[in-house]
């Protein structure tokens, strides 16, 4: 695994940025983003936070949506935008209602009969029902016929829907356009984000007005910063250990045994050094590549790059507990294999306030299926299908005692 610029693994700072953003600590998770930036990584530094928006926080934290799509999904942005962002996320409410949602569906769970109450009637029964339980706040129940429609429909009807409310849907936009702040796009992240995009429309006015609540628009924290830049390539500048909790399921080291370890890569760190943007720029002119390894160009070459880049001793020669604030032993039993069960315990039970009460449920559904990454629940969808029952509202009688 490649080495940050502080000798990190790099795949533990991501872990441990997002881990961070859940902890509300503001420092840490600038910490975490500035080594990614420190290290060349200015792109996974946005789709990590981006992930972490998307899982951890989601329809109730709106602002933060529109103010990354703002500065950081144009191709050029400012190390300053990038660590706001960090900073900004870190205020947002924890909420995992899109991880709730997609693991009922996976469930086939059933949808709830909606009532006649609605903001506008539509000649399509479908779509008819799936306004009737955005209006009607029944989250699941709308994500469930949205999966009817054709996809493209569905951003029709919810702008629709959201304009009917007098609600500005030009959020809508940077959903849609979601590769520009993960990176790429896939189909099962196209599933995902259109899921939350149905999520956003179930929102109460209120819910819809804390979701949209002004950001810090400034960090309070910027001598610490200045501090960091300060003591940047000594180890005085690894001041935080990577979260251990941050690590299952996430990282190499998340799936090692606990009789493994990955202190080799601190006592024999020229191997990983290669892969890392920012230590691939500073090789440059000391090395040479050979057959896929690294050949020092003369021992003198060797010399100086190490007096140059290690003022503080190599990390072989470092204490254990230097060392161990990045690396050390993998976190599995002996023969514990890792689960998407543990995982989702470990990062998505939290508060779900679009769907109540179902983590219990959802755990024994989750019991025995193979970790791969949590959108891979999608691949677990069963197909849908239409009882003309569901779709007609529900519609109740008031019983007079005589």
């Amino acid at each position: 695994m490649p080495l940050s610029r502080h000798f990190y693994a790099v795949d533990e700072v991501q872990a441990a940025l997002q881990y961070a953003t859940t902890r509300t600590d503001r420092k840490e998770t600038l910490f975490w983003c500035q080594e990614m930036i420190l290290s060349g990584y200015v792109s996974e530094a946005i789709s990590t936070l981006f992930e972490a928006w998307l899982w951890q926080k989601g329809a109730f934290c709106l602002s933060w949506l529109t103010s990354a799509w703002s500065t950081l999904s144009s191709e050029e942005c400012s190390e300053h935008d990038i660590l706001l962002a960090a900073y900004q996320l870190t205020s947002c409410e924890r909420d995992h209602s899109l991880w709730s949602i997609l693991a009922l569906t996976a469930m086939d769970h059933p949808p709830e009969r909606v009532t006649p109450k609605t903001p506008f009637l539509l000649s399509d029964e479908r779509e008819q029902y799936m306004v009737r339980a955005l209006f009607q706040g029944k989250a699941y129940s709308a994500w469930w016929m949205a999966r009817q429609l054709d996809a493209g429909r569905v951003w029709v009807v919810l702008k629709e829907y959201l304009e009917s409310q007098s609600v500005d849907a030009s959020y809508l936009e940077a959903l849609k356009g979601y590769d520009k702040l993960l990176g790429y796009q896939t189909n099962e992240y196209d599933t995902i984000v259109q899921c939350l995009a149905v999520l956003t429309a179930c929102l109460t006015p209120i819910q819809r007005g804390k979701s949209n609540k002004p950001l810090p628009p400034a960090m309070d924290c910027l001598e610490t910063l200045e501090e960091w830049v300060s003591c940047i390539g000594t180890k005085k500048r690894r001041i935080y250990s990577i979260p251990v909790m941050c690590l299952y399921g996430m990282t190499k080291r998340g799936h090692l045994k606990w009789s493994q370890n990955t202190l080799r890569s601190l006592n024999d760190i020229e191997s990983d050094l290669i892969g890392s943007p920012c230590w691939e720029e500073e090789l440059d002119g000391y090395i040479k590549m050979a057959d896929g390894r690294i050949q020092w160009k003369s021992d003198d070459a060797r010399e100086d790059w190490y007096e140059t880049f290690f003022p503080d001793d190599i990390p072989d020669e470092w204490t254990k507990a230097d060392k161990e604030k990045s690396h050390g032993d993998g976190i599995l039993a002996p023969t514990e294999t890792v689960t998407l069960l543990k995982y989702v315990r470990i990062h998505l039970s939290k508060k779900s306030r679009l769907a109540w009460n179902h983590h219990r449920m959802i755990h024994k559904f989750l019991e025995g299926k193979v970790w791969d990454h949590p959108s891979s629940i999608v691949t677990l969808f069963p197909s849908v299908t239409t009882n003309k029952n569901t779709l007609a509202p529900l519609r109740r009688r008031l019983r007079v005692d005589v």
